[in-house]
């Protein structure tokens, strides 16, 4: 192999397997991680214990991303896919297992498990792994990589290797470096936003909303009075709007419209029901109890905390009891509860977002290789990438993929650069033997 080595830049989940799958075919590889361990991000994911990938068929997890990306990423997700991943790290003696919504994680609940795993593959390669390593820039010549600029030395490469994660929760050291070091030797840039981020609202809702969780309901953003957006699962309000599974699913495109339209957060708190059934169910429900208040009937479909609230955007006294409770009010009240308008969105988090949008443009970017069109021997991979899917382990799943090919692809082109294509070591490894039985 080249005397000069392959550099990873990043030691998350894309960087990780990139390396590992680079040595294990050979190259001398060298991982600049910025933090003083490997896989911090991946220590929060899945609040906390570490959604590895999603169990679901790999065309399944693929087409959680929107259309673009789940085209790019079709080579990288059938030569690396989740069965692979969860073997690595259960040859390691963690153990996985699945939950009832597909969701694969450490057995033990531990994301800590999880890394140390991962990163022991990269013992076992003979990996250089160099902690607290700043990168100052790249450094190429006439269209060709020749090496990483860091802030006390520089490495001569011809294959480098960008795994440096997007812009999101900047304090686990993901601060958009990577994309910026594209940019400067010709990458076009996605502008950054947030995915799966909390979601500001404008008036800010009352402190004592705070931790109420509402189950199955639908949120929906609406863009100048046009719904653009909608996801049936469970939401929370925190103190600075809301959270929860719904909330972080529609937040990309929550993002994406805030620059330039009034963007509008809304709220069915019975998706699955029409109007005219709830109408009913809400009738009958008055009509078994006439004399008590409106306000203690509802208690048994909201939360306490919110049932005088709603009663007063509906313009019903919560103090109604059934006996006079008219039709009208009972129309409105289910307004109400089909569409209720939680507030203008005001901000999207990046910094709080699990997952970056935007990044290096995929058309400059071979899906099957992970090079890069625009610079030779760049290979990029992971959420550097203007990829973003799901709430699940499908964004994971993409850094492992992608992450593999980028790591496969540079142990070939290295080789192939100094006329040592090894058919032995290269040619039979297939992928079938590429991860641990």
């Amino acid at each position: 192999m080249s005397e000069l080595p392959i550099v990873v830049i990043g030691g998350g989940a894309a960087g990780i397997i990139a390396a590992w799958r680079a040595a294990s075919l050979g190259g001398r590889v060298i991982v600049l991680e910025r933090n003083k361990k490997l896989g911090i991000k991946l220590l929060i994911s899945g609040g906390g214990k570490c959604n590895i990938t999603h169990a679901g068929a790999m065309e399944e997890v693929r087409t959680t991303f929107v259309a673009g990306e789940a085209r790019f990423l079709k080579p990288s997700f059938f030569q690396f896919t989740n069965d692979d991943i969860a073997r690595m790290i259960e040859a390691k003696g963690v153990k996985t297992y699945v939950r009832p919504n597909g969701r694969i994680f450490p057995l033990n609940g531990s994301a800590d498990d999880v890394v140390d795993a991962l990163a022991s593959y990269l013992d076992d390669a003979n990996v250089d792994v160099r902690l607290n390593a700043r990168v100052i820039s790249l450094k190429q010549s006439n269209g060709q990589i020749e090496g990483v600029k860091l802030d006390k030395e520089e490495i001569r490469s011809h294959h480098v290797v960008i795994a440096t994660g997007g812009a999101s929760y900047p304090k686990t050291g993901t601060t958009g470096d990577g994309v910026a070091w594209a940019k400067d030797v010709g990458h076009t840039i996605i502008p950054l936003r947030p995915a799966l981020a909390p979601i500001g609202v404008e008036p800010r809702l009352p402190a004592d909303w705070r931790g109420i969780a509402l189950r199955n309901g639908s949120l929906m953003v609406f863009a100048d009075g046009k719904k653009v957006a909608e996801w049936r699962d469970d939401i929370m309000f925190s103190h600075e709007g809301v959270t929860g599974p719904a909330a972080l699913e529609v937040s990309r495109a929550a993002a994406g419209l805030l620059d330039q339209h009034d963007v509008e957060l809304r709220f069915d708190f019975f998706p699955a029901k029409e109007f005219l059934a709830l109408d009913a169910e809400l009738n009958a429900l008055v009509l078994s109890q006439r004399d008590k208040m409106i306000a203690t009937l509802l208690n048994a479909w909201l939360p306490n905390r919110l049932v005088e609230p709603l009663l007063t955007v509906a313009g019903v006294d919560a103090a109604t009891r059934g006996h006079t409770f008219t039709r009208n009010h009972r129309r409105s009240v289910v307004q109400v509860l089909k569409d209720w308008k939680l507030g203008n969105v005001a901000t999207v988090n990046l910094e709080r977002g699990e997952v970056t949008a935007g990044g290096v443009t995929l058309g400059e970017v071979d899906p099957r290789t992970m090079r890069s069109r625009k610079v030779k021997g760049l290979y990029l991979c992971g959420e550097v990438l203007d990829v973003a899917g799901r709430v699940g382990g499908y964004n994971l799943q993409a850094a492992f993929s992608t992450g593999f090919v980028a790591g496969e692809t540079a142990a070939r082109d290295c080789q192939q650069e100094i006329g040592i294509f090894d058919h032995a070591t290269l040619l039979n490894k297939t992928h079938s033997d590429s991860s641990p039985a």
